[in-house]
């Protein structure tokens, strides 16, 4: 008998803020359960838990601090996750497994305070038992909506990852094998799999990155040749532009794996702009649901749209905030060759990423995050005063958030681009710079950040509301 097809559901810290919303994401999968599919899920921690423990090692650094603080800390992780498990369970104890990860952050706290010092090994080594924790209640809350589920690790599951401790990249080779080892479970019950962290080749836990656990669950739908990878959310998928901003913003049903990608870097958090990557070139449908009605899709996902002969059009609208622009100028770039590659290779060795890059002919302009500013502009002091030429004067921008126009096809329609600055202009709003996107899916503005709402709303009229300019059949989130 052919057993039926796999699907890899991801959920999100969103959806588990709480009791409720845990029980009813636990409901929902064994709803589909009961239907006889195979489901492997891959779960987020708790709602804010990362955020807590990654504060958490950061108060064990403060010298005065005493064991109180992680007393306190644990007893208020132990708290929430022992009331989440009672509810989704019917009043039960936790189980054993959830006061062991709680003490294992304890003992690791306290050598943070003990020792005062924090590695990124340390430091993974705690954020990673959010998941550690959240799994085992999804999967007694999955028991006790009538479907038989088990919790696995990534260390069970043979998640092995190469990179730094902080943002490493699977090899799914490796995870194929592993994956599969697990893989006839599948049949008899649901598996609920740590998402966020994988195991680097030295058996050490390397984070995913923030927004990992996407990642984990394109990671598993390709190891595993699912039939289909399922993000669920608390809204229904991607919109034209964010909701808040654009109350009549529409719901896009189809968008391509690089316009999801494009709108994930620029900070719609519905998607990690990581998480298609391991699926691109395979036969896997890709769709976001919202937790309401799991059962239909909201936003299909496409690696290529079904007509490569389509019409540009824009799908989305995104800012990014928390951004800056900085701009490197000076006469002797004329005639000095090198001066782009200088300034950009002293930045990455520094550790500050950049992100929409423009230059002049005696000028070099560059956005970045508003935290690396500091930094960056100690690194480019330095490499003046080492005698690089074509660094002199710097003027930074602050406050800045990155706007962002995405569809495929953009270059080629120059009216976009055209009404997209004439509607920023016409709104009296400051355009510090203006980039192509790579593989021409989106245009860059850097605006005040104070004017971003406003940014939104004139362009989704302009880019939206006229027509032929835009393809309106499609869209993009702010909220997970």
């Amino acid at each position: 008998m052919m057993s039926s097809p796999l699907t890899v559901v991801k959920v999100g810290g969103s959806l588990l803020d709480d009791a409720d919303g845990t029980r009813r994401v636990c409901e929902a999968i064994a709803s589909r359960r009961a239907s006889g599919e195979r489901l492997l899920v891959v779960a987020s921690a708790l709602r804010g838990v990362t955020d807590e423990l990654e504060a958490a090692t950061a108060a064990a650094l403060d010298a005065r601090a005493g064991g109180e603080l992680v007393d306190a800390m644990t007893a208020r992780l132990r708290a929430r996750h022992h009331a989440v498990y009672a509810a989704v369970q019917g009043g039960r104890a936790a189980p054993p497994i959830c006061d062991a990860v709680i003490r294992d952050v304890h003992r690791l706290l306290t050598g943070i305070r003990l020792t005062g010092e924090l590695t990124q090994r340390t430091r993974a080594l705690v954020l990673a038992h959010g998941e550690r924790l959240s799994a085992p209640i999804l999967a007694a809350g999955v028991r006790a909506a009538g479907a038989d589920a088990r919790a696995i690790t990534s260390e069970e599951a043979g998640l092995r990852a190469e990179g730094s401790y902080g943002v490493a990249t699977c090899d799914i080779e490796a995870c194929r094998e592993g994956l599969r080892r697990i893989d006839h479970e599948l049949h008899d019950r649901v598996l609920i799999l740590t998402g966020f962290y994988a195991l680097d080749h030295d058996g050490d836990v390397v984070l995913l990155g923030r927004g990992g656990t996407d990642y984990s669950a394109g990671v598993a739908a390709a190891a595993l040749d699912a039939a289909a990878l399922e993000l669920w959310k608390n809204v229904p998928g991607f919109m034209s532009a964010d909701p808040t901003a654009v109350p009549d913003a529409m719901l896009l049903p189809q968008i391509s794996f690089d316009e999801a990608c494009e709108l994930g870097y620029y900070g719609a958090r519905i998607l990690h702009p990581r998480c298609l990557d391991p699926l691109r070139g395979r036969d896997i449908e890709v769709s976001l649901r919202s937790i309401d009605d799991v059962d239909t899709v909201g936003t299909r996902i496409v690696d290529h749209h079904a007509s490569e002969a389509r019409s540009s059009r824009v799908a989305a609208l995104a800012a990014r905030r928390g951004a800056a622009v900085m701009q490197v100028h000076d006469a002797a770039m004329v005639n000095e060759p090198g001066v782009a590659g200088a300034v950009l290779s002293a930045l990455g060795d520094a550790g500050v990423s950049v992100d929409a890059v423009a230059s002049a002919m005696t000028s070099l302009s560059f956005t970045l995050a508003d935290e690396d500013v500091p930094l960056a502009r100690k690194t480019l002091r330095l490499l003046a005063e080492s005698g690089a030429r074509g660094v002199g004067g710097l003027d930074v921008h602050r406050d800045i958030a990155l706007m962002g126009v995405v569809g495929d096809g953009l270059s080629s329609q120059a009216m976009i681009a055209a009404t997209t600055l004439r509607c920023l202009a016409d709104a009296n709003i400051p355009v510090h710079l203006v980039s192509h996107g790579p593989g021409d899916v989106s245009i860059h503005c850097a605006i005040p950040e104070a004017d971003v709402d406003r940014a939104t709303r004139a362009l989704h009229a302009a880019l939206f509301e006229v027509g032929d300019t835009a393809d309106v059949s499609r869209a993009v989130p702010q909220n997970d």
